[in-house]
């Protein structure tokens, strides 16, 4: 009676036990796949005053692949560029939130749908030319060894930068919006397979699809801001007048006032030719033979000067430099009138 007795509390002890461990397996937060849980429960016990061997029993599970990916933009905020302009880049990051290694195909289309906002705050209104995707070789920035189009092999809780490249259309003549699409797939690894949800629970290890719309496909929206290269300015100043001459004057008549026309490239790789600035005389003045200067040039014929009507300065500005570094680059235009 003493040895049953015992028996059956070791037998309530190992299922418990048991059942214990494997619980604590299943809620074992990124455990990787393939890995073998194992746990063994062990019964010590006497009979009749007398230590028998140990009893011990075991249970084990192999832990199945959760498939969970991000994609996400780079940044935070629209890649400014201009007309014309190729290989502008837009960077994403694609992260492993699963428990396995795994691979991911990769693909890049210009936003489809009706208009919606991108990081610019504004509705794409444009398709860019010749997108094309670039895995990051490690470095964290575009370069010649960039040339994979497809993540063969990313490891869990690990991630890699992606660069998306397109070509800017030119003959663009306002500010234009373009939004770019990243979708990750994700495959088996180092290979184009796509990964697919196993359909029972076997023994092996079971793969469960786990992004966010279970639908092993997330994606993330990048925004081309396209602005127009130039802005324009004018400003006026007061250079002299009849009674006070360069002193303190006054906007009498016959004072001289001189306008600068000031045109400004914001653009990196592309300078503005032909750029050429019309201004009329205003009315109530009259120009100021030899004061058109171009630059640092002066125009002595006054061929840029036109007695209309309307009386009018066409000068030609152009090229415009491009930026360097902070700096714009400009070109200006100024010329004098007299009060009547």
């Amino acid at each position: 009676m003493t040895i049953a007795r015992h028996v059956k509390n070791a037998s309530l002890a190992l299922i418990a036990l048991s059942s214990f461990g494997i619980l604590q397996g299943a809620y074992a937060t990124g455990t990787p796949s393939t890995t073998v849980i194992n746990n063994t429960a062990t019964v010590d016990y006497s009979v009749g005053g007398v230590s028998q061997a140990q009893l011990s029993a075991s249970a084990n599970f192999t832990v199945d692949a959760r498939v969970d990916f991000t994609v996400t933009e780079v940044g935070g905020a629209a890649n400014p560029t201009y007309p014309g302009v190729n290989n502008v880049i837009a960077t994403f990051r694609v992260s492993n939130t699963g428990n396995s290694t795994q691979g991911y195909a990769l693909t890049v289309v210009n936003q489809l749908t009706a208009t919606p906002q991108g990081l610019s705050g504004n509705d794409d209104d444009l398709n860019v030319n010749n997108l094309r995707v670039f895995v990051d070789d490690g470095n964290g920035v575009y370069d010649g060894p960039d040339t994979a189009v497809n993540i063969g092999s990313l490891a869990m809780d690990t991630n890699r930068l992606v660069f998306v490249l397109a070509d800017i259309p030119a003959g663009l003549a306002t500010a234009r919006y373009a939004n770019v699409l990243l979708t990750a797939r994700a495959t088996v690894i180092n290979t184009t397979t796509l990964v697919t949800e196993s359909a029972g629970n076997t023994a092996g290890v079971d793969t469960v699809i786990a992004d966010a719309a279970r639908d092993n496909s997330e994606s993330a929206l990048d925004t081309y801001d396209v602005g127009v290269t130039l802005t324009l300015t004018k400003t006026v100043a007061l250079i002299s007048d009849p009674l006070n001459g360069t002193t303190a004057p006054k906007a009498i008549p016959g004072a001289v006032m001189e306008y600068t026309i000031t045109v400004t490239n914001a653009s990196t790789t592309q300078a503005a030719t032909p750029a050429t600035v019309t201004d009329n005389i205003p009315t109530g003045t009259t120009f100021v033979p030899g004061s058109i200067v171009v630059n640092t040039t002066t125009d002595t014929t006054d061929s840029q000067f036109q007695n209309g009507p309307p009386a009018r300065v066409v000068a030609n500005a152009g090229p415009v430099p491009v930026r360097v570094g902070t700096t714009n680059g400009t070109s200006t235009v100024r010329f004098r009138v007299t009060i009547n």
